[in-house]
């Protein structure tokens, strides 16, 4: 007689335990009770970490499969938290949540448990789910605003470029605007500062800047004349109704000598009709210099420059006597155009009380002043008869202007620096006093070594611009930056993306530079260098840069820093000796073409100290220096 195995006969038993459950359970015979007990809580298991669905004839129980389902728990939290996409989002919900996932198989289970064991297996099973589903909703919110992001990231557009529809119309500055940068860049080129600030120029002001320092008083009749807009009740604070309040302003900042042009919207009560307006624009000027310097012979040759400069070279100009009480003598001036005679702008000899109250001793310092507004010259040169249109905003009437005042929007669209063809303006002196356009064509200057000797000779007086000042290294705001982080340029080979903090309150600044081939990143960083800083902002390679790092390089395509001593603070302005004027600004440093003047004297000496005209540039500390003497700066 044969004899089966022992483990033979123990699956056999089992399958006919299973049978036997099975037909209790599809019978619903009295004696399933008694089958359950013996079937307890466990269930046949195929591997310790796959329990779902299984045929192995390993016995399990409810805590096995709770651990199990915990694990898959975890593992979907841990994908969860990798997704970046809604898309891998929904993906990971299908493999765990869907209907062949782990979570819905476990509930097979379910028809093989006892009545008592299994609201234990659904809890289980319901907890998990419930806390997936959870994850999966915080995530999808997440990851929809990501998504909305990375979108928007992907189509923004740069609000700042010209709209350029398919007929090519990309706008047009305002007549306004085009009239009063005219104004401005004929008195820059004479050598005026132009002061637009917030803080120097001021809409709203104080009764005191408006009349008091302009020899004024509360009760001057002249006030009649200039009825504004008071914002407070003792009428201390007021909508400004002339410029003339910035040049108080300027006297208390700033020591004569000093020539500036104050351009800004003033404010009036007035009716408005087709010559008058509550609200216009002005453009002032002041030039003060020691005394005897300045004369009405300079003020009317700067005048009669800049109405020729305006309205053209044959332009007929006639003054007349008239009152304003901030100048002692005043005129008022009148132009010959398209047949009879306007009046265009009043000028006069600062009056001594503005002096005084501004702290200035008028027995040391005079000087001139005029003012125009300028809706006037707009309506002249273009032949406007009503004051209204030039706010209305109809595009019909302002598609009448050119772009820009000199016709400049190609060169604007390029980028490119605009000259116009007939400019005759310079940064030298002339041999010669300018007395009319015609002189201007056929001046001579000197050599630019002899310029400084040429200052030395006695000035004629004649009528004739106020002349300019000199260019030097003093135009140009060098300051001691440091280099906090650099990285490469995403679109360029050959430039480095450098943050640099000069100690500004706006924070540090970004500046693209070519030094690639020359420094490593780490080399860069945290290095004290030295900055141009008033050069405007441009794009390099779509990268804003504003300013530009020193160095200097030597013939054979060596290039190093120009660094400041050690000791030197971060803010601190780079000075030569001899030369100690004020920066210009941005717009001057462009539009007189200053680098080309100053960058070609500046190098380094035999030592490696860097120098301008042999000078030193020098701080608090000492002297700046680089590591490739003889050689240029730039």
């Amino acid at each position: 007689m044969r004899f089966l195995p022992a483990t033979v006969l123990m699956v056999c038993a089992a399958s006919l335990q299973a049978d036997a459950f099975a037909f209790q359970s599809s019978t619903s015979n009295p004696l399933r009770s008694s089958f359950a007990s013996t079937a307890a809580t466990t269930l046949p298991r195929s591997h310790p970490q796959q329990l779902f669905m299984s045929s192995n004839t390993e016995e399990i129980s409810i805590a096995d499969i709770q651990s199990e389902l915990e694990q898959v728990q975890a593992d979907f939290t841990s994908k969860l938290e990798a997704c970046e996409s809604m898309a891998g989002a929904e993906a990971l919900r299908v493999e765990y949540l869907g209907k062949k996932g782990p979570v819905n198989k476990s509930m097979g289970y379910m028809r093989s448990l006892p009545n008592e064991d299994k609201p234990k297996l659904g809890a289980v099973v319901n907890s998990v789910k419930d806390t997936l589903e959870t994850l999966m909703a915080e995530a999808k919110e997440r990851l929809e605003f990501a998504d909305i992001e990375a979108e928007m990231e992907a189509q923004a557009i740069d609000v700042t470029l010209p709209g350029i529809d398919p007929m090519g119309n990309v706008g047009r500055r305002h007549p306004l605007s085009m009239t009063m940068d005219k104004a401005i860049d004929i008195f820059t080129a004479i050598g005026y500062d132009t002061v637009t600030s917030c803080e120097d120029s001021p809409e709203i002001e104080t009764d005191y800047y408006c009349f008091e320092a302009l020899n004024c008083p509360k009760d001057h009749p002249a006030r009649d004349m200039q009825d504004t807009f008071y914002l407070t009740e003792d009428r201390e604070l007021m909508l400004r109704t002339h410029t003339s309040a910035v040049q108080i302003r300027q006297l208390e900042k700033r020591k004569p000598p000093l020539r500036i042009v104050a351009p800004g919207r003033v404010y009036r009560r007035d009716d408005i009709d087709a010559t008058h307006s509550l609200m216009f624009h002005q453009v002032e000027i002041l030039a003060l210099e020691k005394s005897g310097e300045l004369d009405l012979g300079h003020l009317k040759g700067t005048v009669e420059h800049f109405l020729k400069e305006m309205l053209g070279p044959q332009i007929k100009t006639r003054f007349r006597g008239s009152f304003f009480p901030f100048t002692e003598p005043s005129m008022e001036v009148d132009v010959f155009f398209r047949g009879r005679w306007m009046e265009v702008l009043g000028c006069g000899m600062v009056d001594p009380r503005v002096l005084e109250k501004a702290g200035i001793d008028p027995e040391e310092y005079s000087g001139f002043a005029a003012g125009f507004g300028v809706e006037r010259f707009a309506m002249i040169i273009h032949g406007v008869s009503d004051l209204r249109e030039f706010v209305k905003s109809d595009v019909r009437f302002l598609e009448q202007f050119p772009h820009f005042y000199d016709d400049g929007l190609e060169s604007f669209l390029r980028g490119d620096e605009f000259v116009k063809e007939e400019d005759l303006r310079t940064d030298q002196l002339p041999l010669e006093l300018i007395e009319d356009y015609e002189d201007l064509k056929t001046a001579k200057y000197p050599p630019r070594e002899a310029e400084a000797k040429s200052e030395k000779k006695e000035k004629k007086k004649k009528s004739a611009p106020a002349p300019a000042g000199p260019i030097d290294v003093s135009k140009l705001d060098i300051r001691v930056g440091v280099i906090n982080k650099v990285w490469e340029h995403e679109e360029a080979d050959k430039l480095y993306c450098e943050e640099i903090d000069l100690g500004e309150e706006g924070g540090p600044r970004q500046i693209a530079s070519g030094l690639k081939a020359h420094y490593s990143l780490e080399e860069m960083e945290g290095r004290k260098v030295l900055v141009l800083a008033n050069l405007k902002s441009r794009k390099l390679v779509g990268f804003p840069s504003h300013g530009m790092v020193l160095c200097a390089s030597s013939e054979d395509g060596k290039v190093e820093f120009v660094e400041p001593p050690e000791g030197a603070e971060i803010g601190e302005r780079v000075m030569v000796e001899g030369f100690d004027g004020e920066p210009a600004t941005e717009n001057q440093v462009i539009k007189k073409k200053m680098l080309d003047a100053i960058f070609p004297d500046l190098a380094t000496d035999d030592s490696g100290v860097a120098t301008y005209q042999g000078k030193p540039l020098s701080t608090s500390a000492g002297a700046c220096t680089s590591g490739i003497k003889n050689s240029p700066i730039a």
